[in-house]
């Protein structure tokens, strides 16, 4: 039988009769959190950690919680007054320095960590990301390979394959990876649309609106629907890229890509005026959309507005 967790009288008891235990005001504060209560769990958490300051598990407890309400400048801080060496705390640190950017330093931690607890598939697939982020691919690989071995029925872990091998060109062996994670995890409509990119990357035209079209059963996506929509215009399917463009349209009235798109259909359709009324509301929900506004001095300047047309192109020569 399942023990029963003590309810928020019985932790607010606790700490009433024993005020300056910090182990009490650590137990409410997770507690608090649980219930998406973050401030009131901060507090507590807080005290935890003035009480014993020294602790590793209430420094740990405070970080995470600071991280995960987005306050990763104080859970750095809270990590540098104790400087744990455990994989776990460096583990955290790697994640609190790469929500603050620094990814040099997060990926320092993060291979300190992995080396340390071999084990824990969470900080191998980490420091796999943040060394892509750093443009790392080959030397993310090598982790990989271990996380592999060590973790086969791990979706992510091939798929953070399949991300290293893809960003070093190897789109094989990339595909081989995400079919891999698609296995372990045929739900996960990211993982689908992922293998659908590769494809595309490989020339697969056919087998990526496959990977496409099973990621937007699964969950529809205005993204994965502009992505569905660009392959169909490539195997000059415009009609149905024109339905897919719209749906994404539907999906999120701001999607600037989506009316990129069927700008650039209206376009080739030789529609300059429709393409223009789509490009405008593309460079209005997305301002600094370079392309866009390119398109917008081209329609323009289809459709006899010179004048519009200048402007568009200038501002398009103004966009880094």
């Amino acid at each position: 039988m399942a023990l029963a967790l003590p309810t928020e009288d019985e932790f607010r008891k606790a700490i009433t009769a024993r005020p300056n235990d910090a182990a009490a005001h650590s137990r409410y504060g997770l507690f608090l959190l649980q219930q998406g209560r973050p401030p009131e769990a901060l507090t507590e958490l807080r005290a935890a950690l003035a009480l014993s300051p020294r602790s590793p598990d209430h420094t740990y407890n405070l970080a995470l919680a600071l991280l995960q309400t987005e306050a990763p400048a104080e859970a750095l801080a809270v990590l540098e007054r104790g400087k744990f060496p455990g994989a776990d705390h460096l583990a955290l640190r790697g994640n609190v320095l790469n929500a603050l950017d620094r990814l040099p330093e997060a990926a320092t931690a993060l291979r300190r960590a992995a080396t340390l607890d071999a084990g824990n598939v969470d900080t191998l697939y980490d420091l796999a990301l943040t060394l892509l982020k750093l443009d790392a691919a080959a030397e993310a690989l090598p982790w990989l390979e271990q996380g592999r071995r060590r973790f086969p029925r791990e979706a992510k872990i091939h798929a953070a394959s399949g991300m290293a091998a893809y960003a070093l060109g190897r789109n094989a062996e990339a595909i081989r990876f995400y079919e891999t994670a698609v296995h372990l995890e045929p739900a996960a409509p990211d993982l689908h649309a992922a293998l659908g990119d590769v494809r595309q990357a490989a020339g697969d035209l056919s087998a990526a609106e496959g990977a496409y079209r099973r990621s937007l059963r699964l969950e529809a996506g205005a993204a994965v629907s502009v992505k569905l929509g660009r392959n169909l215009a490539r195997q000059q399917r415009a009609a149905e890229a024109a339905a897919a463009f719209t749906r994404a349209i539907q999906l999120e009235p701001g999607h600037a890509e989506g009316r990129l798109e069927l700008g650039k259909l209206a376009l080739t359709a030789g529609d300059p005026a429709g393409a223009v009324e789509h490009l405008r509301q593309a460079v209005r929900s997305a301002p600094d959309l370079k392309s866009a506004w390119y398109q917008l001095g081209i329609a323009y300047q289809r459709a006899g507005e010179e004048e519009s047309s200048r402007q568009a192109m200038e501002q398009f020569r103004r966009i880094p």
